[in-house]
């Protein structure tokens, strides 16, 4: 009982020397050309369509994240990161692979809505008033696929649920002791595949890619 005591009183001590944070920022989101893969079956066998070079519209991005600095190492922390940006593909002519046959071809308008939540379970910094971090984890990723523009295919929204990874660096400038400000680059990776539905069968057509995004964010910290 006494040592249950002591461990509560402990905690409580430590607690209240921690270091919180919390922060609020906005920026860019950019996902560089890539390939992308409308997985088709049909009696015939494999027709997956394989579209190269695609390209993904910039997005506006807006997050907050909660963070703590152990008081016993101040330069190690944690965090939990949430944020959103899209990563829309516009209407656009690539060359396309259908059973090994490579020609040009129209790829419709099709809306990608990404919400992350990502568990920064390194956090390291370099404490001064001008604060250079780096952070990283893994990332909960929900994305959300509305086809606007390919006839082949309903618009009815598919979502998918997959883990990817974010590792950041960043440099902070202190204001005061509990206000910051923060500029900060980002790299995120997921594999996804929401399914989308077919317009004459309503079959399940996958809709697979490496969604690969840089990240520049700006915002401010404010600590507790």
């Amino acid at each position: 009982m006494r040592l249950l005591v002591l461990l509560g009183f402990c905690l409580a001590v430590a607690s209240a020397r921690a270091e919180w944070q919390a922060d609020l920022y906005a920026g860019a989101a950019h996902t560089p050309n890539s390939d992308m893969t409308l997985v088709v079956n049909t009696p015939g066998g494999n027709a997956d369509h394989e579209f190269h070079n695609v390209k993904w519209k910039n997005s506006l991005e807006l997050g907050a994240r909660a963070g703590y600095w152990l008081p016993s190492a101040p330069w190690y922390g944690v965090g939990l990161d949430f944020a959103h940006f899209d990563a829309d593909i516009p209407g656009q002519t690539v060359d396309t692979t259908i059973q090994g046959v490579t020609a040009p071809a129209v790829l419709g308008t099709i809306d990608i809505s990404v919400l992350m939540l990502s568990f920064d379970v390194v956090r390291l910094r370099y404490r001064g008033t001008l604060t250079p971090y780096f952070s990283a984890g893994p990332t909960l990723f929900r994305i959300k696929a509305t086809n606007r523009g390919n006839s082949e295919l309903t618009s009815k929204s598919a979502t998918d649920n997959a883990v990817g990874y974010k590792i950041g660096a960043g440099l902070s400038w202190t204001l005061r002791k509990d206000l910051a400000l923060f500029g900060e680059f980002r790299y995120t990776h997921v594999k996804a595949e929401p399914v989308l539905e077919g317009a004459l069968t309503g079959a399940g057509i996958p809709l697979r890619f490496d969604l690969n995004t840089h990240h520049l964010v700006a915002g401010v910290t404010f600590g507790f």
